[in-house]
């Protein structure tokens, strides 16, 4: 069994470690940073990095142009899909997918979308079914192309949805020529990777231009995602808000819903235009 952990560290108190497997800086620079996506500004008074430490797990990051953004999703999956296998981690737990302009284009051509046909024609092209997909989020950033990083092990996990949703890779057409490839949630290693969470309900969006009926919705969401796969409560959060103008409310609303939980709070674009606020994080099991 792996072992496996994840914390929200500032970036002052950022040291080396012998375990220390990747580190994500959002909005900054940092010398121990795997990946720095510099594109996606921070809220908050202390600047915090992402740090995962632990072993006999693999932590990946992949950076490339997204002019094209389908075919530099594909590119970018083909590879991780492939150092997976030749690392012997074949078993993608969680993806996190970072993609410049995401709501930029109309009906197809959106560039989430394009974004989706990229990630899904690499998961058909390895041979991965539905059931084994893995958690990830979609988000945007200000600057680059398409950024992703993952974390994946050498047996695979428990894909879980929410009750409340349609599976994302069951939504309808009007969706995208590819439905977003991924599972709700991953149980794996005692921990429960929760994939990006906002106010849907079924495959519609709820709620649209209402930031506290949104929040209050997502974390019904949250709620329903973490009872399926066992869990209490986010151990760590990370909180994409698309209007800067929107973080004291929502800080002060999870302060209150959530206040076991580390956050990091970031300013980004959410994979439909009208969604205002998402969250994903990891939480514990409880068995």
């Amino acid at each position: 069994m792996f072992r496996l952990d994840v914390d929200l560290v500032p970036l002052a108190g950022l040291a080396s470690a012998e375990d220390l497997l990747g580190v994500i800086v959002f909005g900054a620079r940092h010398p121990l940073a795997s990946l720095e996506l510099t594109g996606i500004p921070q809220l908050g008074p202390v600047p915090m990095a992402e740090v995962w430490r632990g072993e006999d797990v693999w932590f990946g990051t992949w950076v490339g142009d997204g002019e094209d953004v389908e075919a530099a999703t594909r590119r970018g999956y083909d590879q991780l899909l492939a150092e997976a296998r030749e690392r012997g981690y074949p078993h993608l737990m969680r993806v996190w997918n970072h993609i410049r302009d995401l709501n930029a284009g109309e009906g197809d051509e959106e560039r989430y979308k394009r974004f989706c046909a990229g990630r899904h024609e690499a998961f058909m092209a390895a041979g991965w079914t539905k059931p084994r997909l893995p958690a990830a989020s979609g988000i945007g950033m200000r600057e680059g192309g398409v950024a992703m990083y993952c974390v994946s092990a050498r047996e695979p996990g428990e894909q879980i949805e929410n009750p409340r949703q349609v599976a994302a890779y069951d939504y309808p057409r009007r969706y995208g020529r590819r439905s977003p490839s991924f599972a709700r949630a991953t149980v794996a290693g005692g921990l429960v990777f929760v994939s990006g969470t906002a106010s849907v309900v079924g495959h519609q969006t709820r709620h649209a231009g209402d930031l506290d009926a949104q929040l209050g919705e997502t974390l019904t969401n949250l709620e329903a995602i973490l009872a399926a796969a066992g869990a209490k409560q986010l151990r760590v959060a990370k909180v994409y808000i698309r209007h800067r103008a929107d973080y004291p409310r929502i800080a002060a609303r999870l302060d209150e819903a959530m206040p076991e939980t580390k956050k990091l709070y970031l300013e980004s674009d959410i994979c439909r235009a009208d969604l205002l606020v998402e969250i994903d994080g990891v939480a514990a099991t409880t068995s």
